[in-house]
């Protein structure tokens, strides 16, 4: 058998230039993996900072009481993960559909959008990263807007505790409208806020994560890649991008938690923003900015530390 080593690189060897992949392999099987491992272990984590946003967010007074009223001691811990079992049922397959379908699209519009003969500067890969965020929203919302509606009704303090019940009385009584409450408000919250959080998640990968390549497979696992610092950079990259985002589209969010609990009572949306602004202006549009925050940041942080990890121990 024939063993010759490799011919060692020498200046005059051309240097290889970084191109798309030709391959039109857009999805590989083992990101839905990567995706339910990050989804189970930010949910069990931050669920309960979730319930206390939600439960601020829908306090129908105007001063929120505090956190002992909100959570009365007897049973505080039940009404804290009140809505986990749905959110974990659904939020794999929704997390799963959203981040396949923001990779396969990522590469589709990569292959089609930028140049294969060179390096695309990063002001070519940004309407990339926004096209990627908008497809993977508008899909994976019409799973994310049932489990929201769900989740919420349930965080809330709904009486229906078990989650086929509830989903049974929600048909009866609001028919398709009222599984998918929301899915337009969400779109307009969520396409704006996952566009700007991928394209600043995604530059700060370019710039702060060694031979980050955002259209070919992580780089396989190497001792660099399983470092504590690198594992650090990912962390710092989604909780700044995400910390950014959430902040400037809590308002619509409000309104959204509003509406998707509100049985379709109330007179919508236009009447909910009336409200809000009737019981304290501006400032009444920040409530739950600040658990908001608190929330988004471990549970980005977590889930996309988890999924980058596992792409990058797979090669994936």
């Amino acid at each position: 058998m024939d063993t010759a080593s490799p011919v060692p690189a020498t200046p005059e060897s051309p240097v290889p230039i970084t191109t798309l992949p030709t391959s039109t392999k857009f999805i590989d099987p083992q990101i839905i993996i990567a995706t339910s491992a990050s989804a189970i272990s930010a949910r069990l984590c931050t669920h309960p900072l979730d319930t206390i946003r939600i439960k601020i967010q829908t306090y129908p007074g105007v001063n929120v009481p505090p956190f002992r009223e909100l959570f009365p001691k007897a049973g505080r811990w039940r009404t804290l993960y009140a809505g986990l079992p749905v959110a974990v049922g659904l939020s794999v397959p929704a997390l799963s559909i959203y981040l396949t379908s923001y990779e396969a699209s990522k590469r589709f519009f990569g292959k089609h959008l930028l140049p294969e003969s060179k390096t695309p500067t990063l002001m070519q890969q940004i309407p990339v990263f926004l096209l990627a965020g908008t497809a993977a929203e508008i899909t994976s919302g019409l799973f994310w807007t049932p489990l929201e509606v769900l989740k919420s009704r349930l965080q809330k303090g709904e009486k229906e505790t078990s989650t086929v019940k509830l989903l049974a009385k929600i048909w009866r009584e609001e028919g398709y409208r009222g599984v998918w409450r929301g899915y337009w408000v969400s779109m307009a919250i969520y396409i704006p806020s996952v566009s700007l959080y991928w394209m600043l998640y995604e530059t700060f990968k370019t710039r702060y994560i060694p031979s980050y390549d955002a259209y070919k497979p992580a780089t396989a696992s190497t001792e660099s890649a399983t470092s504590l610092a690198l594992t650090a950079r990912y962390t710092l990259c989604s909780v700044v991008a995400c910390a950014i985002s959430a902040s400037v589209v809590n308002p619509i969010e409000l309104v959204q938690s509003r509406w998707q609990t509100s049985a379709g009572k109330g007179g919508g949306v236009k009447a909910i923003v009336k409200e809000l602004w009737k019981q304290g202006g501006v400032l009444a549009f920040s409530r739950g900015l600040g658990v908001r925050v608190m929330y988004a940041i471990p549970a980005n942080g977590i889930s996309m530390t988890v999924y980058e990890s596992f792409k990058r121990w797979k090669g994936i």
